[in-house]
């Protein structure tokens, strides 16, 4: 069995960037930067205040375009 955790997923919403907390949206972004950093930002406090593990996850979009950035950097 899994355990529970809390989820903070970040995934491609028409032109702009959802941030998602197990599956309601909390924030939109219009760069994907910004998506990451807010995402991290939550999921970092609420380690520090949740009896759970807390995940930063992505969807694919934002896989491909981390991707995209290794490459040209």
């Amino acid at each position: 069995m899994d355990e529970p955790y809390i989820e903070y997923h970040i995934a491609r919403v028409g032109d702009a960037w959802g941030v998602f907390r197990d599956a309601t949206q909390i924030a939109t972004r219009h760069d994907a930067a910004d998506a990451i950093a807010f995402a991290n930002f939550f999921a970092d406090r609420e380690t520090l205040v949740a009896p759970l593990p807390v995940r930063v996850t992505a969807d694919a979009h934002l896989h491909r375009a981390l991707h995209d950035w290794r490459r040209a950097a």
